[in-house]
């Protein structure tokens, strides 16, 4: 089973903090959850290995797409959470692995801070909704939030929401991150 999940993936990727306008690296080329660039197919499973693992492991492919898909990039529309996947095949079952990468303690924090209306967005985003978001406020770091698209730009490095880079909104992207999100929002409120 372990030379199934052999592939490298990229997971949570946090951008370079910037010092003012320029990067500490001049020849360092940053790759991030809103600009992959090249590396787009090695950020998740795509689709067409998901199908396999789920033919291999005789689990429902439609379930897993719900569970786990929802990241889109300009190139591969279909991206699924890695180490969920990994994780529902070791176990044979669907469920949400996501606190075992990241807890809901820090998406709370998050939300409590209500920038601009936050909370109302999230409820909104629970419900299937997109929210419109500028991305390029976000200073590439987590401690200086000063806004809400500053919070929905975090959000989107840390695997919370996805970005759609066409229409400039963030959503929810699976199930697993949605009951991450009720988790949050019913142990918080």
């Amino acid at each position: 089973m372990e030379e199934d999940f052999a592939i490298i993936k990229i997971v949570e990727i946090l951008p370079i903090k910037k010092y003012g306008t320029q990067s500490a690296m001049t020849d360092f080329r940053e790759y991030t959850m809103l600009r992959p660039g090249p590396l787009e197919k090695y950020v998740g499973f795509t689709e067409d290995e998901v199908k396999v693992l789920c033919k291999k492991y005789h689990m429902e492919f439609d379930e897993a797409k719900r569970w786990y898909d929802g990241y889109s990039f300009r190139k591969v529309k279909s991206v699924y959470s890695p180490n969920s996947i990994v994780m529902a095949m070791k176990m044979g079952e669907y469920s949400t692995y996501w606190t075992q990468t990241e807890t809901y303690e820090s998406l709370k924090i998050y939300i409590e801070m209500d920038e601009d209306g936050l909370k109302e967005n999230i409820v909104q985003m629970l419900g299937g909704a997109s929210i419109r978001i500028n991305i390029r406020t976000f200073q590439n770091d987590m401690t200086t939030i000063k806004s809400k698209d500053d919070v929905l730009t975090l959000l989107v490095h840390l695997g919370y929401l996805t970005y759609d880079a066409n229409n400039k909104t963030v959503s929810i992207p699976n199930e697993e991150v949605r009951q991450e999100f009720m988790d949050a929002a019913c142990n918080g409120y």
